[in-house]
């Protein structure tokens, strides 16, 4: 064999250069999806950074610090914490039965699981929570409340809007569901409320009603909620 088809052979063999880049970036690159709370940490946290790069630098011309502050607006406006991010998909469940606290942590918590998946099955909607857990400790006199963190803004919507189903179901006519608001969003909710409570009681019969933190009219909901079906 000649020297020269020797050498060819041995290229062969390892490979050329740009191929073993171009493998190793192929083996080396993460192949993961980051979800959007994971997204908006991430950013978060680079922004900072560059702004207190931006605070203390004293040579950095003035046009380059207002580009940085408006594009550090944008993204603030674009994306939100990871904190309000999992607060937009969570609910709260009451009335789901609990064992009692001489059950196992385990056992308690796998079936406070398969008793919002019930839910879910009842509701007719497909979906698997993020997150259940029970709220508060627990008490002998009454169940605790439970949250319910779901993976889509979508899913939490169709929960809420077939939550009243549960009326009709005698196994789940004590269950009652409702978003996980803040101190400050449940004084909204229950000034919203007594406003429109004051507003039918001077018709002397219900007219009003709050949907989605707005007062409108009880004929206007089925309207509003094919739109937001409609949206999805």
């Amino acid at each position: 064999m000649s020297s020269t088809a020797t050498r060819n052979k041995r290229k062969d063999s390892i490979g050329s250069p740009l191929h073993s880049v171009a493998k190793k970036s192929t083996v080396d690159q993460p192949n993961e999806e980051f979800s959007s709370s994971q997204v908006s940490l991430s950013l978060s946290t680079h922004m900072d950074t560059l702004s207190s790069f931006f605070d203390n630098a004293t040579n950095v011309p003035r046009d380059v610090t207002d580009a940085f502050r408006a594009v550090q607006s944008l993204i603030k406006s674009a994306y939100k914490s990871p904190e309000q991010y999992v607060h937009e998909r969570s609910l709260v469940i009451q009335g789901i039965p609990e064992l009692p606290p001489s059950a196992s942590s385990a056992s308690r918590q796998m079936d406070v699981e398969n008793k919002v998946m019930e839910i879910l099955d009842a509701l007719g909607v497909e979906s698997r929570p993020c997150s259940v857990s029970r709220m508060g400790r627990p008490s002998e006199v009454r169940p605790r409340l439970t949250k319910v963190v779901l993976p889509f803004r979508s899913h939490y919507f169709m929960v809420l809007g077939k939550a009243r189903r549960l009326r009709e179901l005698p196994e789940f006519g004590h269950v009652f569901i409702r978003p996980s608001l803040t101190a400050e969003e449940r004084r909204s909710a229950y000034n919203l409320r007594q406003e429109a409570r004051t507003k039918n009681q001077a018709l002397g019969h219900k007219e009003f009603d709050v949907y989605r933190g707005q007062i409108v009219r009880v004929s206007e909901i089925p309207k509003l909620r094919e739109q937001l079906n409609q949206g999805k």
